[in-house]
């Protein structure tokens, strides 16, 4: 599985940086595209441009998984057989602060979400490289900490 993660925004949290480093550096088959955070008073006119950008860095041959707090959800192990299962390079997508606008909802494959919870973008950003890595620990037959 190859895997690549388009998010708008850095991560500015100083440990989450050196958590999601850390795990990165465990994960062979990963790429990240960090995009422009967009500025402007109108959420909806955020919302558009976010889209364009995403739209303009997926390809139509990758499976694209759309985080979203309304997406399916999946344990640990399920989402593991989920994606095994999927034989083309899996792009995941975390929006901005807003969510994301319709458009782009009907443009991917798929809507997950991380938890019934709300979490700030770079959690949700360190948690669906956390779930990446086990599933690399599955892949391999590496035993981890639950």
């Amino acid at each position: 599985m190859q895997f690549k993660i388009i998010t708008i925004g850095k991560i500015k949290n100083k440990n989450l940086i050196n958590e999601i480093d850390n795990l990165k550096k465990r994960i062979n088959r990963l790429e990240i595209i960090e995009l422009k955070e967009i500025k402007d008073n109108n959420i909806e006119i955020i919302k558009q441009k976010e889209c364009e950008l995403i739209l303009n860095n997926i390809k139509k041959s990758d499976f694209n998984i759309l985080l979203w707090e309304h997406g399916n959800e999946f344990n640990t192990k399920e989402f593991y057989n989920k994606i095994k299962k999927i034989d083309r390079p899996i792009c995941f997508i975390i929006t901005g602060a807003y969510g994301p606008n319709e458009k782009l909802k009907e443009q991917v494959n798929m809507l997950f979400s991380l938890s019934k919870m709300t979490f700030t973008h770079e959690q949700a950003y360190y948690m669906l490289i956390e779930q990446l890595y086990r599933i690399e620990c599955f892949e391999k037959n590496i035993p981890y900490t639950k």
